[in-house]
């Protein structure tokens, strides 16, 4: 993936692929500093499978920026009724359309990766603010190519 929007929150942003970084004793993956972040063992847009996708909220300590700071409206706007779309441009500039069906909240040690055959994006961020002990996961499915 190349870029991301999503209109419904004043989202619109380049994505890096990142990259796996080590720690001394351990190894995990790079932070995404003012973009959006793909995980590039996972899915691109359009296969079949999840694209996972990392920002975040509110960085004020690392300064990594704050390209998710609105995904936290997106519980709000679907239970209004409201759709929401995430827009997927890959390197061919080809945009995929996926509907979100479904946001959580979960504790950090709870977060996988996870598989399906499903054309699918996760967009993924710590929560709440200053404590960021927990991960909004957004979840939307592919429904058409542009």
């Amino acid at each position: 993936p190349k870029k991301i929007w999503i209109p419904a929150v004043s989202l619109d942003s380049q994505i890096k692929a990142l990259s796996i970084l080590n720690y001394g004793d351990a190894r995990g993956w790079e932070t995404p500093k003012d973009i959006v972040g793909h995980i590039p063992t996972t899915a691109n847009p359009g296969e079949s499978g999840r694209v996972y996708l990392f920002g975040h909220l509110q960085s004020p300590i690392k300064g990594a920026g704050s390209i998710f700071r609105n995904l936290t409206r997106i519980p709000d706007l679907l239970r209004k009724g409201e759709d929401v779309h995430v827009y997927l441009e890959n390197s061919n500039q080809k945009t995929y359309v996926y509907k979100v069906n479904r946001t959580q909240v979960i504790p950090q040690e709870e977060f996988t990766i996870e598989e399906t055959e499903t054309p699918t994006v996760t967009l993924v961020a710590c929560v709440p603010a200053y404590f960021y002990d927990h991960r909004l996961i957004v979840s939307a499915e592919l429904v058409g190519v542009k």
